[in-house]
């Protein structure tokens, strides 16, 4: 990791939990029920940002079946999937009583409805 882009993390006050960590696991199993109720089951994600701090986290992520392989929004969402930044998930997840649990997320949005959830040093960057 280039030595500013550590400095800008430290000063936000977030980390960056890295591929392969507890962590990082953990909260994307906190995140997994939530989409596989909507998308159904087998959801890995592609993860784009993951972010946490102190008891708080940010995940934007494109989620896909175990392996790799796409998932139709069409088939899903219908119509409704024309409007929308695809597949996309963005949420925010809280640390509560030893596990992650989602305060809030969405799947294809097309706005920045996550800056007034959690810390909003979390969405540096983020539109917010």
């Amino acid at each position: 990791m280039p030595v500013l882009a550590a400095l800008a993390m430290a000063a936000a006050g977030f980390s960056v939990p890295p591929p392969g960590s507890a962590l990082r696991h953990e909260v994307l199993n906190g995140l997994r029920p939530a989409i596989e109720k909507r998308l159904g089951p087998t959801v890995e994600f592609n993860v784009t940002l993951i972010r946490v701090q102190r008891d708080w986290a940010f995940v934007v992520a494109d989620p896909q079946r175990k392996g790799g392989k796409p998932i139709d929004g069409r088939r899903i969402f219908g119509e409704d999937y024309g409007n929308m930044d695809g597949l996309r998930v963005d949420a925010v997840l809280r640390m509560q009583n030893g596990r992650w649990v989602v305060v809030d997320h969405a799947i294809g949005a097309t706005d920045v409805w996550y800056c007034d959830v959690g810390p909003s040093t979390l969405k540096t960057g983020w539109g917010c």
